[in-house]
């Protein structure tokens, strides 16, 4: 067994230089509070037969969870954020509200592009104390998103998603529906499933705008997911670790991604906006979260690299850390299945050279270290 090194560096920077080409504009709909039975749970689709069709074109992740806080206020910092991230009581331009500790994808994407905030629309119904995105010292307020928070309704949140859309063609729009959970809280069964099916039509309505609006035609993705279900026994509620609070849906649309594709990787809730942040080119830098790299075409993922002086030859990894942490050495095929843990152990401070035997695999591998700061991967090919 070899590994073709000059091969592989061509290979490697002719990609690198390719990776998600045709996505330039990322669209995420939040819709609130739906549990997975209702959704893609359901084999007949009921109350989302519009999102059944549109997976036909995209990736759906079946075994997506909230791993964390099965609630909103908990769950939306970690879908901004990558992580589980901390929130702090603020008192704000006289309103008493909270902020994130983390840095949310907004500030990563608007100081790393350096764009005005009208590129990052945050887009949902009104609120009088909007929960606030970080006031982290290298990143913070003045990379805020362009926030609306106006109307009352999913169907008035959307159409001002698509004015906004139209007047300042933003490259990151993240939409919040949250009349799925206030109909769910209601306890009445026909108002909770009817919400779905309104919610279902705005995500097939939204997307039939980028499909047929030039500036996001072709080059946009969607990915639409919750920030928790509802209780497995009782759709009036939410809030502990049944398997329907946190069974999540996850769907994804767009030229990079994996057609008429179900993936049944275990992923959780901070891979969401690392995911995106792929797909943006920014690097979520504090998030904890793994990209979802199995929904994408063969060829279009590279994964965002932290460099920690990290080798990876054909029968041994390198690397340093600065502090005592878990490390996992992980194989993955070109399909994003784990194969093989070569390690995963806590480390202490210092340099490591780990040796492993990869004789029994052929084809082309990912190998991962990853740890709470550390993610990177490199393509091999095992022969």
């Amino acid at each position: 067994m070899k590994i073709l090194n000059l091969f592989l560096a061509i290979v490697f920077l002719f990609k690198l230089e390719l990776s998600f080409s045709q996505t330039q504009n990322v669209v995420v709909v939040i819709i609130d509070g739906a549990r997975y039975t209702e959704t893609f749970g359901d084999p007949e689709h009921t109350y989302v037969p519009r999102m059944a069709e549109l997976a036909q074109e995209g990736t759906i992740i079946s075994e997506f969870y909230n791993d964390g806080f099965t609630y909103t206020s908990r769950a939306v910092p970690a879908l901004w954020c990558g992580s589980w991230t901390e929130v702090q009581n603020i008192n704000y331009e006289g309103s008493n509200t909270q902020c994130t500790l983390d840095p949310s994808i907004f500030e990563y994407f608007r100081k790393q592009k350096n764009q005005p905030d009208t590129k990052s629309i945050h887009e949902l119904t009104y609120v009088s104390s909007l929960w606030l995105q970080s006031f982290h010292s290298d990143y913070g307020e003045d990379y805020w998103p362009y926030t609306v928070s106006q109307g009352s309704t999913d169907e008035e949140v959307v159409n001002q998603a698509k004015e906004d859309m139209a007047t300042y063609q933003p490259q990151l729009t993240w939409v919040y529906l949250p009349n799925v959970d206030h109909e769910g809280h209601s306890g009445v069964w026909e108002n909770y499933t009817g919400a779905i099916s309104t919610a279902d039509s705005l995500v097939n309505e939204l997307w039939s705008y980028i499909q047929n609006d030039p500036f996001y035609k072709d080059n946009t993705t969607l990915l639409v997911t919750n920030d928790h279900g509802r209780h497995t026994d009782d759709f009036l509620g939410h809030g502990c670790s049944c398997d329907g609070c946190r069974h999540i849906m996850f769907l994804a649309l767009g030229p990079d991604v994996k057609q008429n594709y179900v993936s049944d990787t275990y992923r959780v809730l901070p891979d969401f906006a690392t995911t995106a942040a792929l797909l943006l080119d920014i690097d979520m830098e504090y998030a904890t979260g793994n990209v979802a790299q199995e929904i994408f075409l063969p060829g279009t993922y590279i994964e965002i690299v932290k460099p920690n002086n990290i080798k990876i030859t054909n029968n041994f990894c390198s690397f340093n850390i600065e502090k005592e942490q878990v490390i996992n050495i992980e194989v993955y095929d070109i399909n994003g299945r784990k194969v093989k843990i070569i390690k995963s152990k806590k480390f202490n401070s210092g340099a490591y050279k780990i040796n492993y035997n990869l004789d029994d695999l052929q084809g082309i591998y990912l190998i991962k270290i990853s740890s709470k700061n550390i993610n990177y991967s490199q393509k091999v090919l095992l022969y």
